[in-house]
């Protein structure tokens, strides 16, 4: 029954994206985005399958540890619909009765650390219980729906960009589609999906509004903020100082994009740091502080084979000579020779791809660089690799914390490189580009 019902709406769904307007382009034709689809759900499938038949600890698995806390709210809907709605809502649901009677017995609701304001698992358990009405507890039916939402999130990105790469669709597509963690990653069962729809349709309705006024655009912007935040709230955090340097660039430094990114760097950087001058209880250094002893907590208290030692933040000046170590073990980390598992062999190999690509940049660089796109996509990039240097000290853990900006930092690469020449050097590969 399970491979039926799965069926049923893997096809629906390639219908929809058949009719939707969304997913039309001159080049990239409707059948790139069912194809990327049908991989994408194959994927989850093994991804699935590794996680039943190799990391066979389920309380451990992000994939299902959500997936069975919906369970608990969703059979709510049979005994007290209202507790449901409230649960779903998020409405007078923050009380002791509620903890008794359902929180307590999921295993992932609260977060286990000092603060859950980085990440919160509130938005993906209620995913998981809207897909209950239609999936009859089928775990494959919720690797169909995620896959759509995540399409729909890598979609958008693409349509932010592609005017940038008008020429070169193809290579745009398998950046922001195809890198391997992404693809990995970005299938399965978890929060990432989510943030790419967040942030894809974040930058998609801004740059829309930037042309022309709508309500509708204003909506999806709000809603958008509201997803991330509510999922994984340093996403944005890492995401603010690209955006307003696009705001400074495309309004009152139109001929300055590297000083438009300076400036929006200086300003969040300034901003944490008054934050922290004014005693409250809650700034960005602390909170970075607080997830990182969070990280080393869970990871003492779990048996793992891709932990590694890191500078133990405590200060403000803690946090600032952490830095060049983040960003080191960020881009380069796992070296091969630290390997022990198939998850960090496809990541430190991922890591010298991407390595690879900007060699062949500086190679092949255009002489001509719209280096607004090249500093928003840095600008996230760096910013999110720094906070996840900085609090994570787990190589499985960093390359998923890493994924959002992965199509970023592939797409940073490609706007400096020259694609002609490329093709007229390696006249082999010009038909797939």
């Amino acid at each position: 029954m399970e491979i039926a019902i799965t069926i049923f709406y893997f096809i629906l769904f390639c219908f929809i994206i058949n009719k939707l307007s969304f997913f039309d382009d001159e080049v990239i034709t409707k059948k790139w985005f069912i194809a990327i689809f049908t991989i994408k759900v194959l994927v989850s499938i093994v991804l699935t399958l590794i996680y039943t038949y190799y990391y066979t600890d389920r309380s451990t698995a992000d994939i299902f540890k959500y997936f069975d806390d919906s369970k608990i709210m969703f059979e709510a809907i049979k005994t007290n619909p209202l507790d449901f709605i409230k649960m779903l809502l998020g409405v007078a649901n923050d009380n002791p009765y509620f903890n008794e009677t359902y929180y307590d017995n999921m295993r992932f609701w609260y977060s286990q650390g000092s603060t859950n304001l980085f990440t919160d698992s509130h938005t993906i358990i209620r995913f998981n219980t809207i897909v209950q009405f239609f999936s009859f507890g089928y775990f494959n039916v919720h690797n169909v729906f995620i896959n759509f939402v995540s399409l729909i999130g890598l979609t958008a990105i693409f349509k932010v960009v592609k005017p940038y790469f008008e020429h070169y669709k193809k290579i745009l597509f398998y950046a922001v589609f195809l890198a391997p963690s992404v693809l990995f990653w970005g299938s399965g069962l978890l929060k990432e999906s989510i943030i790419f729809l967040g942030v894809g349709m974040l930058l998609l309705n801004l740059k829309q509004l930037s042309v022309n006024f709508s309500w509708k655009s204003s909506l999806i912007i709000i809603l958008s903020i509201v997803l991330i935040s509510y999922t994984k709230l340093y996403i944005l955090a890492a995401l603010s100082p690209a955006l307003l340097g696009y705001f400074f660039h495309t309004t009152v430094l139109k001929q300055k994009p590297i000083l438009s990114y300076l400036l929006s760097s200086a300003i969040i950087i300034l901003s944490s740091f008054l934050l922290l001058a004014a005693s409250l209880k809650i700034n960005p250094i602390q909170l970075i502080i607080a997830k990182q002893h969070d990280f080393i907590e869970l990871m003492n208290q779990v048996e793992n084979s891709s932990s590694f030692t890191f500078p133990i933040v405590q200060s403000t000046l803690d946090v600032i000579l952490a830095i060049p170590n983040a960003l080191i073990t960020t881009f380069l980390r796992p070296f091969l020779w630290e390997c022990n598992s198939p998850f960090m062999l496809m990541s430190a190999i991922e890591n010298l791809d991407i390595i690879t690509f900007f060699i062949i940049a500086l190679f092949f660089r255009k002489k001509k660089i719209n280096y607004n796109l090249l500093l928003f996509c840095l600008s996230f990039v760096l910013f999110l690799y720094i906070l996840t240097g900085l609090t994570v000290p787990n190589f499985g853990a960093i390359a998923r914390y890493k994924v959002p900006a992965l199509p970023f930092l592939l797409i940073a690469i490609l706007s400096i490189i020259d694609i002609e020449k490329i093709k007229t050097k390696f006249k082999f590969i010009a038909p797939f580009l």
